[in-house]
């Protein structure tokens, strides 16, 4: 998720002109962003409900890798079954 907080991002200046470029975790951690011309002053509840939302898609990224790597070794067990019961003929 750290990449993911990274990403840049850019948000219209509240002011008129040019953009705000700043990034996805600036905007869940700071309180304000600025600009010669305007600024953003963040509510902590909607920062919380993103913080929330990163959490749970870190949760759900580690969930998916774990299964994953079961349903990998489910299916090289499974592959070395096929191979291992298979009937074996000799031509000549």
């Amino acid at each position: 998720m750290d990449e993911l907080l990274k990403t840049k991002t850019e948000l219209p200046c509240p002011g008129g002109g040019g953009k705000i470029r700043t990034t996805y975790g600036d905007v869940m951690k700071k309180s304000k962003l600025s600009s010669s011309k305007g600024e953003y002053k963040f509510k902590f509840q909607y920062q919380s409900k993103m913080k929330s939302a990163v959490s749970k898609m870190e949760s759900l990224q580690k969930k998916f890798e774990k299964d994953m790597e079961k349903a990998q070794k489910d299916f090289f067990e499974a592959y070395q079954n096929v191979i291992s019961n298979a009937d074996i003929i000799i031509k000549r």
